[in-house]
């Protein structure tokens, strides 16, 4: 049995175990054990019934085939024997490091009437996108709050014919940006561009060009990504049909390509209000994990290990640990400063990560100011003048595992006036008695 084979059904079945069962339980530990089995002569399948039995003492001796087609919208977190009927959205390869091994998977979305799931497949499967398919087999996980379908080696594939699936699987949703959620399927939107830029990406080993940026309409803005060349202008409205929505860290993003209709909408003009949504609390985030260009007002409690001078790789811009990357190793450090601090408001807390240009602002300082300060005296001075204050910032909050780390745009530092602000508190709770 190959190694790499081995690491491939020891991350099936950890997929399987689940997160409360094999929250205790490391890949390496199922490596041995089916290592061991097949040392012994034990069939890979029988070894394999026999450790997720051992671990979660539920599981079936044989891995049930599920008998009926379940929609996407139905799907819940660990599920096993998932059969689907869907189109290909898109799909991509991408190379991951495993335990220091590189291998290459691929990702992508699938729909169906009742929505779209983003998908990852651990070995190559033959598929296209636009492709519609009988998946059966599949397992899902839930990872960073959204529901994700996984491929296995047990995973069968079978082709179907467009007629298979039920025509309101083609039909968009007309939908506002503030219905944007990951899952709704295909859209039909009226929108103004905000913003737009275009870079160059690299797909299957061909370089394209794909254009992001903001689109918004009176009830909010959202990112998008254009995997096409729609001619696209700020400041003009378009009409979408066809794009699709899918989350990134709790952010509803838009990307539609050369299969969706685009249309300039010349005589319709959309006011949008450009301004950040004000919170009122920090509570918001907490309650509602991932928001798009927020405003939020709290006290930096903390200034967190990381912040001051850093030194980053100028290959991926990762931040250097003593002079090395974990992806290029040995590298020449790009110098950058950095804060990471805890804003709590009383009501919820976020970390939040201002970069060079924000800091340059609050501090009146540059880059070659602190280039001239030992990494402590950058530190101590970064503490001593955030920490304690109140601070005014604005921009993306992202959900995570870890919590809500807040990506900031624009920050203030705001002069509290302690008297007043005790006469406001001491008149409110006056009129609460």
């Amino acid at each position: 049995m190959v190694t790499d084979d081995i690491k491939t059904h020891a991350e099936e079945i950890i997929a399987l175990l689940g997160e409360q069962v094999s929250g205790n339980i490391s890949a390496e530990d199922i490596e041995g054990e089916i290592t061991k089995f097949l040392e012994y002569g034990v069939p890979l399948d029988q070894a394999k019934q026999t450790i997720l039995k051992k671990y979660s003492g539920s599981f079936s001796t044989s891995y049930p085939a599920a008998t009926s087609r379940t929609l996407l919208r139905d799907l819940e977190p660990n599920m096993r024997s998932v059969k689907i009927l869907v189109q290909v959205l898109s799909i991509n390869p991408k190379e991951i490091m495993i335990r220091g091994d590189p291998r290459q998977i691929f990702y992508g979305i699938l729909g169906d009437e009742s929505g779209t799931i983003p998908f990852t497949a651990w070995h190559e499967i033959p598929v296209e996108k636009d492709d519609i398919i009988e998946v059966s087999n599949a397992y899902t996980k839930e990872w960073q709050g959204n529901i994700q379908l996984n491929f296995g080696d047990r995973t069968g594939i079978e082709k179907k014919t467009k007629d298979d699936l039920p025509k309101e699987a083609f039909e968009p949703q007309l939908v506002q940006v503030k219905d944007l959620h990951n899952g709704i399927g295909r859209i039909d939107l009226t929108a103004k561009i905000l913003e737009i830029t275009e870079k160059e990406v690299t797909v299957d080993d061909t370089q394209k060009t794909v254009y992001s940026g903001v689109l918004g309409d009176e009830t909010g803005k959202a990112p998008f990504t254009a995997w096409h060349d729609f001619d696209l202008k700020k400041n003009e409205t378009i009409h979408l049909i066809g794009g699709y929505v899918k989350s990134w860290k709790g952010i509803s993003q838009v990307s539609f390509d050369e299969e969706a209709t685009v249309t300039k909408e010349k005589k319709k003009k959309l006011t949008v209000e450009t301004t950040p949504t004000s919170l009122p609390q920090i509570a918001a985030l907490v309650e509602h994990p991932g928001r798009y260009d927020v405003q939020i007002t709290g006290t930096v409690i903390e200034i967190q290990q990381g912040s001051g001078f850093i030194l980053r790789c100028p290959e991926c811009n990762r931040v250097l640990f003593q002079g090395n990357c974990r992806t290029h190793g040995t590298v020449e450090g790009v110098p950058d400063v950095r804060v990471k601090c805890i804003v709590d408001d009383g009501t919820g807390a976020v970390s939040a990560l201002l970069d060079q240009k924000i800091l340059e602002t609050l501090f009146h300082k540059t880059l070659e100011d602190w280039k001239n300060m030992k990494p402590d005296e950058v530190y101590h001075e970064m503490q001593q003048t955030l920490c304690t204050k109140h601070l005014q910032i604005q921009g993306n909050a992202l959900a995570d595992r870890y919590g809500i780390i807040f990506i900031v745009k624009h920050a203030e530092i705001l002069t509290q006036d302690v008297s007043e602000e005790a006469a406001q508190f001491i008149e409110t709770m006056e009129e609460e008695l």
